[in-house]
């Protein structure tokens, strides 16, 4: 507790806080980094917490991928890819060198607004394009880079597209893996790496590791309109969440 300055109430709400988003990762594939960073940021400052997130999706989509590799769409997997490339360093030089709770602010409500229209029935496109898949990675990058929010985005856009959830959750933990293992380059070239980072990584190792496999074991059970509908609500509630901590806090 000494080495990352947390109290033992602190560092209880954080594990807490990881485990209840590790079992949310483990059934849709993506929202660990933003609910960590709903309730974490309140005792750890963003630019800390955000490269232990790095590090903590990179060993969640490892531990996954093996049971998503069948059903990885390549096709659209390497245009988003490479949007995530640009994205992900323009996000994090928001990160770096901005105020950004501005920009987080507005990200959020085009979440929560986008979510809300797919709940209400608007459908964007009827299936994924290259240009789309490239758009949603960029989104996804920069998302990541400024606030690790860039699963929120591509989820907003996969729901849209009606895109097929087993398809949905093997494309996040590759783009997942291969996103993060940049974003950890990128965060040890901008200063944001320290031995605090890698403290909070391992101490809430183990407690992601054990909501993912709850999670996964959840999903087994689970049809793809209560995946859609489970999707839709997390979106809502994180862009909520994030909303009124800009605004309250």
């Amino acid at each position: 507790m000494d080495a990352i300055g947390l109290s033992g109430l602190q560092l209880g709400l954080l594990v807490a806080v990881a485990i209840v988003a590790g079992i949310v990762r483990g059934y849709s594939g993506f929202g660990f980094s933003a609910i960590v960073i709903a309730g974490g940021t309140l005792v750890i400052p963003p630019a800390t917490l955000v490269p232990a997130l790095f590090m903590l999706e990179i060993v969640a989509s490892i531990h996954m991928l093996p049971s998503v590799r069948k059903d990885i769409d390549y096709p659209n997997f390497w245009p988003m890819l490479a949007g995530c490339a640009v994205g992900l360093p323009l996000g994090q030089y928001l990160l770096v060198h901005l105020e950004p709770d501005t920009v987080r602010f507005y990200l959020a409500w085009s979440v929560l607004v986008s979510a809300f229209l797919i709940w209400r029935g608007v459908s964007f496109h009827r299936s994924m394009t290259w240009p789309l898949a490239a758009f949603t990675g960029f989104v996804t990058g920069f998302g990541s880079g400024l606030a690790s929010i860039g699963g929120l985005f591509a989820m907003v856009i996969f729901l849209g597209t009606r895109y097929p959830p087993a398809q949905v959750r093997a494309v996040f933990v590759a783009m997942f893996f291969a996103m993060y293992v940049y974003g950890v380059g990128l965060s040890s070239l901008n200063g944001l790496i320290s031995a605090t980072t890698f403290w909070i990584a391992l101490i809430l190792l183990i407690p992601m590791i054990s909501g993912i496999v709850l999670g996964q074991r959840q999903y087994l059970s689970t049809t793809p309109e209560a995946f859609r509908r489970f999707a839709l609500f997390l979106l809502m509630a994180l862009a909520s969440i994030g909303i009124l901590r800009i605004v309250f806090l």
